[in-house]
């Protein structure tokens, strides 16, 4: 029997991924099974050598990509990521897939946003609890602040100083109840807080501190939003949209010149959500022009297109069955950019009357594609036409990462099409969206550049040694990736050659082999099959250090005395051969928080065992490993050497 259901019911997300099985899913789009767990926990399958691991998480299949770490998640990132859907267009796909149609019914434009009190809330008073009748927004709220505390102060100016922001700026009327110090937590910090809001009020937080940020483990639907510069309430001519809150604030130390600005920030990656959010500021705001100020990489220029594509000037209001909605223009094209681990990809989507108008769109594309490739080298954008009929055509175009700002050329091509292709009364000004770039990556290491009395030729020199740095840590992250996958593989294969090794790693986990007996024979050298001496590996050699770190974990408070998830990490982590400390717990809202230090030396002889133990509690739900990233990428380089050496003396004395 089929299912009814109404459309874009939100639990029907969660429907799609409990009932539809990924591994088959995906062998319906040529991926093979190569190998899978004894107990079918795990699958991994191929397609045309792109590779993909299939496991289980809270009761639901999701997969990972080894080669690329974005290219993960459930059934629905799935399908967006290989058939570059949308997800109204995921949804619509998924029901065709489970034989699922919507009932018809009518649906309205989204009812107009209430952004302009931003409200955040009235906190609970002490020893209040939350009652039944609180919404899910009051009780995001009061969690929050209770994070924040109920005095909300900037009272520590530090880290916005280090990051070369004035008093004049800080004190900005824009910036005015936007910025808040954290409350002294318990290791004696407090971190710089940048509120997130939406039409509910407080949505969630971001922290920063030197070397340090945070943002808290919240559904991410709001966006940080300062005040007019001319002061709350003002008429604003200009809306800017930065990556972070503190790009916002260096813009405007660098840019202001007088105009009465408003800034928005979305802490990061922009989700579909937050771009909805920022429209109802345009519409409520109704700015004269709005400035795309993203970083200079390729995740900003795709940020970027993406805007092009969904952001327009205000919408007028319209009555529609009782409600308040928004008068919509046509899309004749629309695009949307995704991004791989090596590759950037545009999917462009043009509707037409007949097959000779998408011909005509078609060409066009073609043309643009063709001028841009003449330029280069290398053609270095791939075109393809993915689907063509008489109302609709969809073209990929894909270039190498690297290359993203090639599709940022094609996006604007398209944006002044699309005014050009509206009906004339329903055309939007062409200059209302303008992109200006840093010269660096971001508008802070502008500020931090022009602060330390750098021309622009020397801060463009200085943002080259920049992108070179960065690009020698990528690679150095790359090397270390694949030597992790190296070291994967090779013991899955002995596993599979030598299954015996399993059972001799459980008497060593039960006590059954002597700690110390281990490590003599795991220094001893080994002979090659010349008679020659092997040395062994240089990390038990007994010139490591000491490192410290902190887990944290936080868990449904079970009662005074009961055993719970951090004992069980405690264990843990002490089998592995680390030596750890007391827990430390709290308790507030049915919530437990603990906290133990943990300790290990980079020469002994478990450091595999521990820093494998580390990672994997790291990744575990409630869980987080406080550590330097130095001191990370050390352990889990030295337990990479020290595991390929046990591995090279297996094969010789085998």
């Amino acid at each position: 029997m089929e299912r009814k259901f109404v459309e874009n019911d939100p639990q029907e997300l969660e429907r799609f991924k409990e009932r539809i099985d990924l591994v088959e899913y995906a062998q319906k789009q040529g991926y093979q099974i190569t190998a899978q767990g004894k107990r079918e926990d795990w699958q991994h399958l191929e397609n045309g050598g792109e590779h993909i691991i299939v496991t289980r998480k809270d009761e639901k299949q999701v997969y990972f990509n080894p080669g690329d770490d974005r290219d993960k998640g459930t059934i629905i990132d799935f399908v967006k990521t290989r058939e570059n859907k949308n997800l109204g267009e995921v949804r619509q796909h998924l029901r065709e897939y489970l034989n699922e149609y919507p009932e018809p019914q009518r649906t309205f434009a989204e009812a107009p946003a209430r952004l302009d009190g931003l409200p955040v809330g009235k906190p609970k008073e002490h020893g209040e609890t939350a009652t039944e009748t609180e919404t899910e927004e009051e009780k995001r709220t009061r969690l929050i602040s209770e994070v924040l505390g109920v005095k909300r102060e900037l009272t520590d100016r530090a880290y916005l100083y280090s990051r070369s922001l004035s008093d004049e700026t800080i004190d900005s009327p824009a910036f005015q109840g936007r910025i808040f110090t954290t409350e002294k937590n318990e290791h004696g910090f407090r971190n710089t807080a940048f509120p997130l809001y939406n039409e509910h009020g407080l949505a969630s937080v971001e922290q920063k501190n030197t070397g340090y940020k945070n943002l808290l483990e919240l559904p991410k639907d709001g966006i940080w939003v300062s005040h007019p510069t001319q002061g709350k309430g003002t008429s604003i001519e200009r809306l800017v949209l930065n990556e972070s809150a503190i790009d916002s604030m260096s813009y405007h130390q660098l840019k202001n010149d007088g105009k009465n600005t408003m800034y928005i920030a979305t802490a990061g990656t922009v989700t579909e959500r937050q771009t909805a959010l920022i429209q109802r500021v345009i519409d409520k705001q109704n700015p004269q022009e709005l400035i795309l100020a993203d970083d200079r990489d390729a995740g900003g220029r795709r940020f970027n297109i993406n805007y092009l594509n969904d952001l327009q000037p205000a919408r007028p209001f319209k009555e529609l069955a009782n409600q308040e909605a928004y008068s919509e223009a046509s899309r004749p094209v629309q695009w949307h950019a995704t991004a791989g681990r090596y590759h950037a990809n545009l999917r462009v989507e043009y509707h037409h009357e007949n097959s000779q108008e998408g011909a005509e769109r078609v060409k066009y594309l073609t043309g643009q594609v063709e001028r841009i490739n003449s330029v280069q080298e290398e053609p270095s954008i791939e075109m393809k036409v993915q689907r063509s009929t008489d109302k609709d055509t969809v073209i990929k175009l894909s270039v190498a990462k690297a290359d993203t700002a090639q599709l940022e050329v094609i996006s604007q091509e398209l944006y002044r099409q699309r005014e050009q292709l509206r009906p004339e009364q329903e055309r939007h000004p062409v200059n209302f969206i303008r992109v200006e770039y840093p010269i660096a990556k971001d508008y802070s290491r502008d500020l931090e550049l022009v602060s330390q009395g750098l021309s622009t030729s020397q801060i463009q020199a200085q943002a080259t040694q920049d992108e070179r740095e960065r690009e020698a840590q990528r690679l150095q992250k790359e090397q270390l990736r694949a030597e992790a996958q190296r070291l994967e593989q090779a013991q899955h294969l002995l596993q599979v050659q030598h299954p015996n090794d399993t059972v001799e790693r459980r008497q060593h986990k039960e006590g059954h082999q002597d700690k110390a007996t281990l490590a003599t024979s795991s220094a001893v050298s080994a002979k090659n099959d010349a008679g020659q001496r092997q040395p062994a590996t240089e990390q038990l050699d007994g010139q490591g250090s000491e490192k410290e770190l902190i887990i944290k974990v936080e868990e449904r408070y079970k009662g005074t005395g009961a055993r719970g998830q951090a004992e069980a990490v405690k264990d843990t982590v002490e089998r592995s051969g680390a030596k750890v400390g007391d827990i430390q717990s709290t308790s507030t809202n049915g919530l437990r928080h603990s906290e133990m230090k943990v300790a290990y030396r980079t020469d002994d002889p478990e450091i595999g065992r521990i820093s494998k133990t580390l990672d994997a509690i790291g990744n575990q739900k409630g869980n987080d490993v406080v550590e330097h990233h130095s001191d990370r990428a050390e352990r889990r380089e030295i337990a990479g050497k020290v595991e390929n050496h046990r591995l090279s003396q297996q094969e010789i004395t085998r």
